[in-house]
């Protein structure tokens, strides 16, 4: 699949996020794992530093991101799956702080960032075409499991450009 959603499947909020990914099909932009690339040679000391009060550690940023991204499969497995049951927003907070994720090594949430990329690009390729552009209800806005796609690969690029000081 390598449309570009319409603004019309998604909330403007995640309009950022998928404005960060190029042209092009979107199961190369999942396979191609920025984040991982950015952060593979990152040691655990470095990575468990928060810069500032209120800021995450580069291993929150991490754990975030996968959890993230696991929510949007689900929400893009329902949808696919034909299921009409308005879905519920999440605070990203109270994720990061009940995940201890500066208790764990970089390379076990790298390997976990590599694992949850994995389930996600095998959803993705399973769908029928016509699940592509199915749509449901999230937080009250519309959703298409297309647009879920592109909003798993510009959030992961939103955090790489903000890791590089865009």
């Amino acid at each position: 699949m390598s449309v570009r959603p319409d603004p019309s499947e998604y909330a403007p909020y995640f309009g950022r996020y998928i404005d960060h990914v190029p042209d092009g099909p979107i199961l190369g932009k999942l396979t191609a794992n920025p984040l991982e690339a950015a952060l593979r040679a990152v040691s655990d000391e470095a990575a468990s530093v928060r810069p500032a009060p209120g800021k995450w550690s580069l291993k929150e940023v991490l754990g975030h991101v996968i959890d993230t991204e696991r929510i949007m499969s689900v929400r893009a497995l329902r949808i696919a799956r034909g299921d009409q049951t308005p879905l519920a927003g999440f605070d990203q907070d109270p994720y990061v702080e009940n995940a201890n994720f500066r208790e764990r090594t970089m390379e076990s949430l790298l390997e976990e960032l590599q694992a949850v990329r994995a389930a996600t690009v095998a959803l993705f390729r399973s769908l029928p075409e016509a699940a592509w552009t199915r749509t449901g209800t999230v937080d009250g806005k519309p959703a298409s499991v297309r647009a879920l796609a592109w909003i798993i690969a510009g959030h992961e690029l939103h955090h790489v450009l903000l890791l590089n000081g865009k």
